[in-house]
């Protein structure tokens, strides 16, 4: 039951949650804070998708739901829909955006001010992320890529592009690697059907965690598939499957989630893969580059094709 302000008026469901909000349970503050920071998708979300996505079980998510005044997680979802599009209103699409998707734009702020707060908070995204990393777990994955059969790398939305460059990367060093992220369901389906222990899978996980990301490395961990998860905190419901698992820091000024310290524990995984044997380095590079001279790059057979268009039209 929703209850009334000062004003008379009905109360909105975060005046609501930050009304009781010291008086929850350290998991119940966590499943409030997930719901504050992705109401736009908390509305869409089942019971089932919402417990999973943090790691709780449903009858936790359902006493919390009552702890905050209400009847049902129906009545919750409904009660953030109307929150939602309370705060969109026309003309107002970069408040909306900002508001919504990274907390309150600061008034007053000039450009040079803008820009400074901009790269204070992308050097301390780094350096966040750098404090959390663990050198040994940094190692224990090298050594992973290292050894693996294939390395396949999975993530979706936010961190394809990095899945996509950190496998060319790896590719670039010899290593057998596999983008996971751009490929149609049933095709990484399949492969992941196929992969097996003498395998490695990266998983990139960012908040708020894919479900079928997390089924993922679910599955993979009852096939025994070593795996390398890298995401943004303990609770992260993939980080309990991984074999080791390396943090970062996501926190961005304007949008949910900053992907710098994902980036840069990529680049991290390649240096050190690459450093790890420098003579097998060199070797499958080399391997790589008989490769590329025998078939020929699109750039080289672009050209050999322009040279014989020439030909046969001056013959």
């Amino acid at each position: 039951m929703r209850r009334v302000g000062k004003a008379g008026e009905s109360m909105g469901i975060f005046e609501e949650v930050r009304e009781r909000y010291e008086g929850l349970s350290p998991v119940q503050k966590r499943i409030a804070d997930y719901i504050f920071k992705y109401p736009d998708q908390v509305c869409f979300y089942s019971l089932k998708e919402l417990s999973e996505s943090l790691g709780v079980t449903e009858v936790t998510v359902l006493r919390f739901v009552r702890k905050i005044g209400l009847d049902s997680f129906v009545e919750l979802k409904h009660s953030l829909r109307e929150h939602l599009q309370a705060k969109i209103s026309p003309g107002d699409f970069l408040n909306r955006v900002s508001d919504d998707v990274g907390g309150r734009r600061e008034e007053g702020l000039d450009r040079e001010d803008q820009f400074r707060r901009f790269v204070e908070n992308e050097l301390r995204v780094l350096e966040n992320t750098y404090r959390k990393l663990d050198v040994e777990r940094v190692f224990d994955a090298v050594s992973m890529i290292r050894q693996a059969r294939t390395v396949y790398v999975a993530g979706t939305e936010l961190v394809t592009g990095l899945c996509s460059y950190l496998t060319r990367r790896l590719l670039t060093v010899g290593i057998m690697a596999v983008d996971l992220s751009n490929m149609s369901r049933a095709i990484y389906n399949n492969y992941a059907s196929h992969i097996g222990p003498e395998d490695v899978v990266i998983i990139f996980s960012a908040p708020g965690y894919a479900k079928y990301i997390v089924n993922t490395a679910r599955y993979l961990a009852k096939k025994y598939v070593p795996q390398i998860v890298v995401t943004d905190r303990p609770t992260a419901p993939a980080a309990a499957y991984g074999t080791t698992v390396l943090f970062c820091d996501n926190h961005d000024l304007f949008f949910y989630n900053s992907i710098l310290g994902y980036l840069s524990v990529a680049n991290l995984l390649v240096y050190f893969t690459a450093l790890e044997d420098p003579e097998e380095t060199n070797r499958l590079r080399g391997r790589l580059s008989e490769a590329r001279e025998a078939i020929g790059t699109e750039e080289v057979l672009r050209a050999e094709q322009t040279v014989r268009e020439r030909k046969e039209n001056a013959g």
